[in-house]
């Protein structure tokens, strides 16, 4: 392959076409009146005879356009295609210095990103168009040159020739340019790739494999840390499997629920609760078993109450302590506020035009999310819409709140709103849609993609500063624990890590 450095736009002696005797590039033209040879290659010239003038195709096109204005009086501040030779010539510069601040693996990168034979190929084509312009309209310039005087309508066929040749090169001229931007932002992406590698080394180094809890039979949807440090798992296999702090066993399995188990949640008194596809909502307590014969103790934990109401799926589930309030969003369009210890809702929030798939609480708030991209603010204090937005193109996937409010979609972005859910900025994602969003603290987020990376996002910077393979298929949830960073997978696994910050 040629680099860039290898071509020269100017040098338009270079044709491609062959001298048939010789298999040679054709560079001369005869310029001789009772010489028949136009094209003429280095081996021919040796035979040929000496007292003819030859001349090169380009600069006979040059010395006929010379004429041309001096015999017309066409007076023109400059040559059209001086200027258009001269924007090649620079564009050819701006590509050479590009490449000459990029290392040779970003070099590589660019190759594989940007089709660079087809950016080689365009440089040969301007000097081919040229030449083979030139070529094809010999016989009219090589009459006006040896007789200008019978050459009648010179001026209106050479016009069209130079027409013809200089809007073929502006429209590769301008192809050109538009590749050699995309070249320089690439160029740009992978400094900015270069640079982020520091961090990315920083988070691989912080991340410590702790264990891959393998066992459901289907996509595994959370993972929780119960309130005496053993972890709940969710799954599409309909159950619910408790996992020992310490050996990272299965202790318990739980198959009160007779449909996709989506999501879990803590709260007060020792319990979780967990919401599932077949519409209901479900509260567990633990309950220790004492064994007199040898003091040992167990815990088992057990459904002690189902919540209905929704008329679809259940898909999120969040406590907000300050309310006391089990909150649930559902395909049914509605959210839905549980006294965990009643069977009933005790309000509806009703506003959602698309299926309800994520909310975030915190305080005196609700944020949701639904399939539409529309986000939507509850006051928990009035139970009514305080706000309403609409920033994403696909389903809104997971939502953070704390001083600002995060949330991030199917659109690929990462949206940062204030308080009151009016919009902020944009964090423009490159790898892949988050699935999830946890807080590290406030200065780090951390999302789980589509494709089993971790996207470690800093927030105030505005921007994804590392991204680190972890699991093999979607992350569905993560959770955050006090140095322990917990995923959950399609790829049927759990995984814990210990992460230091």
């Amino acid at each position: 392959m040629h680099s860039f450095k290898d071509l020269d736009t100017t040098d338009t002696e270079n044709d491609q076409l062959q001298c048939n005797k010789h298999h040679q590039d054709l560079i001369k033209v005869c310029l001789s009146s009772g010489c028949d040879q136009l094209q003429l290659c280095q081996s021919c010239l040796y035979s040929h005879n000496s007292t003819h003038k030859e001349i090169t195709i380009y600069q006979l096109f040059k010395e006929v356009q010379a004429r041309l204005k001096m015999d017309c009086r066409v007076e023109k501040s400059k040559d059209k295609f001086d200027i258009v030779f001269k924007n090649i010539q620079e564009m050819r510069q701006q590509v050479n210095l590009i490449f000459n601040q990029l290392e040779h693996d970003i070099k590589q990168y660019l190759i594989e990103k940007i089709n660079i034979d087809e950016l080689n190929q365009n440089y040969q084509t301007l000097i081919n168009i040229n030449e083979n312009n030139y070529i094809k309209h010999i016989p009219i310039l090589k009459l006006y040159y040896l007789n200008p005087r019978i050459f009648f309508d010179g001026q209106l066929q050479l016009s069209y020739v130079e027409d013809t040749i200089l809007t073929k090169l502006l429209i590769l001229n301008e192809k050109l340019k538009q590749q050699i931007d995309k070249l320089k932002n690439d160029a740009e992406h992978l400094f900015d790739i270069k640079t982020r590698k520091a961090s990315e080394h920083q988070q691989e180094d912080s991340l410590e494999l702790l264990t891959t809890i393998n066992g459901h039979e289907n996509v595994v949807r959370c993972v929780i840390k119960l309130h005496d440090g053993d972890y709940a798992t969710s799954s599409r296999d309909k159950t619910i499997k408790i996992w020992n702090q310490n050996t990272f066993q299965c202790i318990q399995i739980l198959r009160d629920h007779i449909n996709w188990v989506q999501d879990l949640t803590l709260i007060p008194d020792n319990k979780f609760a967990s919401c599932s596809d077949d519409k209901t909502i479900k509260i567990y307590a633990q309950f220790i078993q004492n064994y007199s014969d040898n003091g040992f103790q167990s815990s088992l934990w057990e459904c002690v109450n189902t919540l209905r109401g929704h008329e679809s799926y259940v898909v999120r589930i969040v406590y907000n302590d300050q309310f006391n309030y089990l909150i649930t969003c559902s395909t049914d369009g509605t959210l839905r506020l549980w006294d965990p210890s009643q069977k009933n809702a005790l309000t509806v929030l009703q506003g959602h035009e698309n299926c309800v798939y994520t909310l975030a609480t915190k305080k005196n708030l609700i944020v949701s999310g639904d399939e539409g991209g529309q986000l939507i603010e509850w006051s928990l204090s009035h139970m009514k819409i305080e706000n309403k937005q609409k920033k994403h193109s696909g389903c809104v996937n997971s939502i953070l709140i704390n001083s600002y409010i995060y949330s991030c979609g199917d659109d690929r972005k990462v949206n940062i709103w204030d308080i009151n859910l009016q919009f902020i900025y944009v964090i423009q994602l490159e790898r892949a849609e988050l699935e999830s969003l946890q807080f590290i603290n406030d200065e780090l987020i951390v999302g789980g993609d589509e494709q089993g990376y971790l996207q470690f996002i800093n927030p105030i910077q505005g921007k994804v500063i590392s991204e680190i393979p972890v699991h093999n298929d979607r992350i569905y949830k993560i959770k955050y624990y006090d140095g322990i960073l917990c995923t959950a997978s399609s790829d049927l696994s759990v995984k814990l890590f210990k992460f230091n910050i």
